[in-house]
């Protein structure tokens, strides 16, 4: 049975990335919302060259929808009148944007969309982007703020698990903000998925995914590099879980990144429930 996946967010750089590689399945059919059709702001903060008419990619026209994630009624409509079996929620504005404006999209939104898919009988499962900015309140305190200073550890870390508690950054209000926003997704999906039996939640704390898909630029630290993870990578693990879907428990987060040098959160409940192997990974070479 092919299964209809509806993408909110996109325009955006994971949205894009997501999209191509998903539409190549005949076993999805893709749809995708947002609330413009402009590149990702990413190209922009991280100052990739964008050649001139260069476009997001989205799904066609007629299985694109420009909507905003708050938009309850239109919304309402597109998951109803496609039966949308699975979502996969990207939409979200940076750490970049007013603190109000995070709250009000990043978790406003987030709550008005799982409101709506859980009342949809045809919904199955919704796979949550949360960041691994849900634990970056870490990287202030050592060891691992050494990774902040490109100071390479002495040893290897200790891996932040899905036992220990989220920690905010506390970088700037904004920072702060998005981090929260991303643990408040986390806690409402697990509400949601106790309260409605028919939904599945997959929240999946990203890596940081790039523009250029590489990090061999010594503009980056190793605070960056230790958490990349690959275009490949994120499509094999969205692979993985889709293609998992009538295995996975009711709700679940996993770890998502690449194989990199100083890794320091612990991704083996990814290998043992999906058999997701990162391909690439960024290694700290001696100098």
């Amino acid at each position: 049975m092919v299964k209809r996946i509806l993408v909110s967010g996109a325009s955006g750089l994971v949205g894009g990335i997501l999209i191509e590689h998903l539409s190549k399945n005949p076993n999805y059919d893709i749809y995708g919302i947002d609330k413009h059709i402009e590149l990702s702001i990413r190209y922009q903060l991280e100052n990739t060259p964008i050649s001139e008419g260069q476009q997001p990619i989205l799904p066609p026209k007629e299985k694109f929808y420009v909507c905003d994630i708050i938009d309850k009624d239109k919304l309402s409509h597109i998951i109803q009148d496609n039966k949308i079996n699975i979502i996969i929620h990207l939409a979200a504005v940076l750490e970049t944007e007013t603190v109000e404006k995070i709250n009000h999209i990043n978790c406003n939104g987030t709550k008005i969309l799982f409101d709506i898919a859980t009342k949809q009988e045809h919904v199955e499962m919704i796979i949550y982007a949360s960041s691994v900015m849900t634990i970056y309140g870490y990287l202030e305190n050592e060891p691992y703020s050494s990774l902040l200073k490109n100071i390479r550890p002495q040893e290897a870390l200790k891996k932040i698990t899905l036992n220990d508690p989220p920690i905010p950054s506390h970088l700037n209000p904004s920072f702060e903000a998005y981090c929260m926003s991303k643990i408040y997704g986390e806690k409402l999906a697990r509400q949601y998925s106790s309260t409605d039996g028919n939904v599945k939640f997959v929240c999946v704390r990203l890596g940081w995914i790039n523009t250029t898909d590489d990090v061999t630029s010594d503009l980056y630290d190793w605070s960056d590099k230790s958490v990349w993870c690959s275009h490949r990578d994120l499509c094999q693990f969205f692979d993985r879980v889709l293609e998992n879907q009538l295995k996975m428990k009711q709700f679940q987060i996993y770890f998502v990144s690449s194989n990199n040098d100083y890794c320091w959160f612990d991704m083996d409940n990814g290998r043992e429930d999906l058999n997701y192997v990162p391909q690439d990974g960024a290694k700290w070479n001696e100098t």
